[in-house]
């Protein structure tokens, strides 16, 4: 072959090969073309099938999306709008302008505010509540929510989109609601007015029945006539104490559970808690005891009345299904921080006990525990749950541990606000820091408390039960050169007496560097010329409060006698005991019967009393006499006893050379906001009806 046909047969080769290459080139561009054409189709149908699936959920749910060209101001909806106001697609405006205007004037602004907030970037979404007229002319509710989902280079908004969701239903459902509440409330309001006009014109009889049956209790009566009369009393105060619970629970059913925070003592409430059961625990031979720990501090941040109530409601139960042994009312300092002081109160008792069923029955509202122990005791079974109630708002929590045929306690844990103008330092501490101190008590418990105080107060407590062991303590003390400086010694000893102890002890030359101090009842007074002869330096009253106990302590060992607050020492209650001085009393009561009732009683002890039908004739009658008290009835016609005693005040603030009569408030209603009512119109004090000759003595006294 020639050279040339040798060369064109290699350039053919070459363009052969360069043929081959293209084919498959193509073939494998044709196979690109079909995957990709095969999955643009499945992703075409899986679209398909997504559309149709939104389309349906859409649907079912009754939404509609929306866009909103921000520029052009058209918006565009999917067809599920128009279904839903009941127009065809081309009825409906395609501007937002147009489509605002279909919002009820009501809702515009809110709607208009909402979506300019967004728009301004006050609101990360735009939301919406508002209604829609139908092409019915019905009204609807819709949901709108949307956001800016497009922006100019400048962050202004070119695009917003969301949906509108059909809340008709549950917007009808709620005000069904609101609806039933308000009319709920003003139920409950209704039935608040209705309790406050009952409970008065209950409390008003039973003022007189109560009342007159300790009137006739101080008249000459044989003795079964006595006994008729005691089982008069104590049914009217059962009922009484039923009737209390009814109506505080209402209250609370109500959402009358209203607090009143300022700074108070908690020592002092459970000192006047103690001081209010004394009698009742004494009727049926208990005893009652009280613990309040020195290291809680003098005052803390609550509402002292809800406390006290609380209180009283545990320590009326557990007299109540107590018939022998003790009553304790205990407050125990648990911690505290910045902020709060954490306080655990217990209320313990020698009673029936409770079963574990029982127990988880307790605070339930009108439950009581049924037992064959428990049959014979009253009670309408709310207590429990009125204190349960207190508690929660208190943030507080219960605790309840009982052994059946062995008594309960009940306890509760409370965070005080602290209040760091009343924290000072407690000079008892410096006085027993190290001192020797020797119980003598028979009876465990009342040990158990009073070393409780002295420890708390840094003192070295030794405790004992009898006599001989105690004389066997003493000689050995005083023998190594400690003798003890305070000897605590109970009246009550097995074949002997604390005054015959003591003066048996003075005889003995190694003890009488020792401070004596003799523990006993009120029901057991000594007179001075007795503890003098047996060396004794102070009576220290049970039930043991605080205030007294230091008091006592400070007076034995510094030999200076101090005033002390709580129970008098040796003074019994008796209608005598308001003899002290006639005072002059005016009496505010439109009632027939509590006139009466106080007229009576109040002559018998010897005051001259004047009386006023309401309460503008007492401000007439307090302007023309100066009067040592007023008793002041709060509901009363023409003007009530608050207004009443503001007029009065406001009177005598313009005499200054008068002084300002006590005015005690007498009403049915016992709700702490009564109380609060009275003392800010310029009353001093408060009684319940029907009031007892206890406490109107109590009154008296004061004066």
């Amino acid at each position: 072959m020639s050279e040339k046909l040798l060369k064109r047969i290699e350039e053919l080769e070459k363009e052969n090969k360069k043929l081959r290459l293209a084919t498959q080139q193509w073939e494998h561009l044709q196979q690109v073309y079909q995957e990709s054409n095969d999955r643009l189709e499945k992703m075409e149908r899986d679209l398909s099938v997504t559309h149709e699936q939104t389309k349906h959920a859409l649907f079912g749910g009754d939404l509609a999306w929306w866009n909103w060209n921000y520029l052009t101001g058209t918006i565009h909806f999917n067809e599920n709008r128009a279904r839903m106001l009941g127009y065809k697609v081309e009825e409906l405006p395609e501007t937002f302008t147009e489509v605002s205007r279909m919002i009820h004037p009501d809702d515009y602004v809110s709607t208009m505010a909402r979506m300019d907030g967004h728009l301004s970037g006050k609101y990360p979404n735009y939301e919406a509540e508002f209604r829609l007229k139908t092409k019915g002319g019905v009204w609807k509710w819709f949901f709108d929510k949307g956001k800016i989902v497009e922006t100019d280079i400048f962050g202004k908004p070119l695009r917003l989109a969301g949906v509108l969701i059909d809340i008709d239903v549950r917007k009808n459902i709620e005000n069904e609601l609101l609806l039933s509440r308000d009319q709920a409330v003003a139920d409950n309001r209704a039935k608040s007015h209705f309790l406050a006009g009952i409970s008065h014109e209950i409390y008003t009889p039973m003022a007189g029945v109560i009342g007159m049956a300790d009137i006739l209790k101080q008249s000459k009566l044989s003795q079964e006539q006595e006994e008729y009369l005691n089982v008069i009393v104590k049914s009217a105060g059962n009922l009484m104490s039923i009737l209390n619970d009814i109506i505080e629970y209402s209250k609370i059913e109500s959402g009358k559970l209203d607090f009143h925070e300022k700074p108070f003592s908690i020592h002092q409430v459970v000192e006047e808690v103690t001081a209010s059961f004394v009698d009742k625990a004494n009727e049926k031979g208990l005893e009652i005891l009280s613990y309040q720990d020195p290291n809680i501090p003098v005052e803390v941040v609550g509402d002292p009345v809800r406390l006290r109530q609380v209180l009283k409601i545990f320590a009326d139960n557990a007299i109540k299904f107590t018939d022998h042994g003790e009553i304790r009312i205990e407050a125990e300092f648990l911690a505290w921080d910045d902020e709060t002081v954490k306080v655990r109160f217990n209320i313990c008792d020698t009673g029936i006990g409770i079963s574990d069923a029982g127990i988880k029955k307790l605070f339930t509202s009108y439950s009581k525990v049924e037992s064959p122990e428990s049959m014979k005791y009253s009670g309408g079974g709310l207590g429990l749950a009125i204190a349960r109630r207190i508690i929660d708002r208190m943030n507080g929590r219960i605790a309840v541990e009982s052994v059946p045929g062995a008594g309960t306690i009940f306890s509760f844990i409370v965070h005080f606000e602290r209040y760091k103008d009343a924290e000072i330092a407690d000079p008892m501490k410096e006085m027993l820091n190290g001192l020797k101190v020797l119980i003598i008590d028979e009876q465990q418990s009342r040990r158990s408390i009073l070393r409780n105080y002295f420890e708390r107060w840094d003192a070295e407590v030794d405790e004992c039960a009898n006599p001989a062991d105690a004389v066997k303590m003493i000689h050995h003390q005083a023998q190594i050169k400690k003798a003890f400086n305070l000897v605590v010694v109970e009246y009550h000893l097995t074949g002997t007496d604390g005054l015959k102890f003591a003066a048996s002890l003075k005889k003995d030359p190694l003890v009488q560097k020792s401070k004596l101090l003799l523990t006993t009842t009120r029901l057991f007074p000594v007179s001075t010329l007795e503890l003098a002869a047996a060396g004794i330096q102070g009576v220290l009253i049970r039930p043991y409060t605080l205030s007294r106990l230091k008091n006592k302590i400070m007076e034995a060992l510094t030999k200076v006698k101090k005033g002390a607050s709580g129970l008098p020492d040796e003074v019994s209650l008796h209608v005598k005991d308001g003899q002290k001085r006639a005072l002059k009393i005016l009496l505010a009561e439109d009632n027939l019967i509590n006139q009466k009732v106080a007229l009576v009683t109040l002559e018998k002890m010897g005051h001259e009393t004047d009386l006023a039908e309401n309460g503008k004739i007492a401000v007439h009658m307090a302007e023309k006499k100066q009067y040592d008290l007023v008793l002041m009835d709060m509901f009363m016609p023409e003007m009530d006893g608050l207004e009443a005693t503001q007029k009065i005040r406001e009177m005598e603030a313009l005499q200054p050379e008068r002084h300002p009569a006590y005015i005690c408030a007498i009403t049915a209603n016992t709700s702490p906001d009564d109380e609060a009512k009275c003392y800010q119109s310029g009353m001093n004090s408060y009684i319940s009806k029907p009031f007892k000759l206890e406490e109107l003595i109590k009154i008296l006294n004061r004066i």
